[in-house]
């Protein structure tokens, strides 16, 4: 039988979670809620089994390099960890040997246990998604990982735009989607009319993939055009 006290934080967890789901897409909301959060965010998500980072990264080292586009084996790639919170990333990419690793969050508090991993070589909190940053210039990174970001509550699917616009030609965009934000809003519909436009081809998608306890997630990689 579960230790009452585990079973009590555990409850604690899953409601820290869910509450992060009802944010309505509030930047504001948002960065106060997980500047408050971020000493028992690890503890929290750990509790609910989120596997989505590992499983993340596992999926762009195994992308194959086709032509024109850049080769995930390469562990010099200069890669973007596209709201990274406390860095759960940033720690796999470090483990496989990317070397070259930048990070950003809404969150300052939460930018600051990323630093505290060691495992990205500049951070920066305060970056807002939904807007053009012009901490990051046009054609900047050779691969943007984005995890746990398009969920509900959060972001829009247009968000994906800024993340077009930072990465390289022929750069990957990899990112994961919550089946229920995948199911609830024109994720789909948005990813077809980027590919129609020709901003990016998509290169593979992982359907049901791990991602938390109560829930899979969807994992899409695209290469810029």
């Amino acid at each position: 039988m579960m230790n009452q006290a585990v079973k009590t934080q555990t409850t604690e967890s899953f409601d820290a979670i869910k509450e992060a789901h009802n944010l309505s897409g509030d930047s504001g909301k948002i960065g106060e809620y997980y500047d408050k959060w971020s000493g028992a965010y690890d503890r929290d998500v750990s509790n609910e089994a989120y596997a989505g980072p590992e499983y993340i990264v596992n999926y762009f080292a195994s992308l194959k390099s086709d032509k024109g586009t850049v080769d995930s084996g390469d562990r010099d790639l200069e890669i973007l960890d596209a709201g990274c919170g406390t860095g759960l990333v940033g720690i796999f990419l470090k483990q496989k040997g990317y070397r070259n690793v930048d990070g950003f969050d809404l969150s300052d508090k939460m930018v600051e246990k990323a630093q505290a991993t060691d495992a990205y070589r500049t951070l920066n909190g305060g970056i807002d998604m939904t807007q053009k940053n012009e901490v990051y210039k046009d054609n900047q990174y050779d691969a943007i990982l984005c995890c746990g970001v398009f969920t509900l509550g959060h972001v829009p699917p247009d968000s994906l735009s800024e993340l077009i616009r930072i990465a390289k030609p022929g750069g990957l965009i990899v990112v994961s989607t919550r089946k229920s934000y995948y199911d609830s809003t024109d994720f789909q519909a948005v990813c077809d009319r980027f590919v129609a436009e020709g901003k990016v081809k998509r290169v593979s998608n992982q359907m049901d993939g791990p991602y938390i306890a109560e829930e899979g997630a969807h994992y899409w990689a695209f290469a810029v055009c």
